[in-house]
């Protein structure tokens, strides 16, 4: 009973996320009373804090929660990955993906997407570029595909600044 108390404060928080944050928030509070280990309450909380709060030390605890739960789940892994580019720590997450190559069932798509993120971030462009060309083979729509694409160009006219900076020096 209570496990179909718990989904439909999830359900709940997750209709009516970016809408209506004061209702996630109570949804998943109510959720999380019910069931402290609810890991998808745990990670949804953990990306409202983290992008709508910008509370970033009690998202990546939510996160970390959530990872201790099931350390083998993509959707925690992913909420921990969030916390770490968004802390700007970019070779904690580059170990983590490794982790998450390993041992998590994540579809590549999203696995080079997080590479392909955080080279950019790091502004290693062209390693960068490299993975947004593996995206487009792992692309699985025609949308993804023209988004990755617009990403791409962007890659290649910061490469292009960046040599003419170069120039000039």
């Amino acid at each position: 009973m209570s496990t179909t108390i718990v989904t439909s404060y999830y359900l709940k928080a997750r209709d009516a996320y970016p809408l209506d944050l004061a209702e996630v928030e109570e949804n998943l509070d109510y959720a999380l009373a019910y069931d402290t280990g609810h890991l998808s309450s745990l990670c949804l909380k953990s990306h409202y804090y983290l992008y709508e709060l910008n509370w970033l030390e009690e998202a990546r605890d939510l996160a970390e929660r959530a990872m201790a739960i099931n350390p083998r789940n993509a959707y925690a892994a992913t909420a921990l990955l969030n916390c770490m580019i968004e802390a700007g720590e970019y070779k904690e997450a580059l170990i983590f993906l490794a982790y998450v190559d390993r041992k998590v069932r994540m579809k590549d798509f999203q696995k080079y997407a997080y590479m392909a993120h955080i080279m950019h971030l790091k502004m290693n462009y062209k390693i960068a570029l490299n993975y947004y060309k593996y995206l487009i083979l792992y692309s699985e729509s025609p949308e993804q595909k023209v988004y990755v694409e617009g990403l791409i160009n962007l890659i290649k006219s910061k490469i292009k600044h960046q040599r003419k900076l170069q120039g000039k020096r």
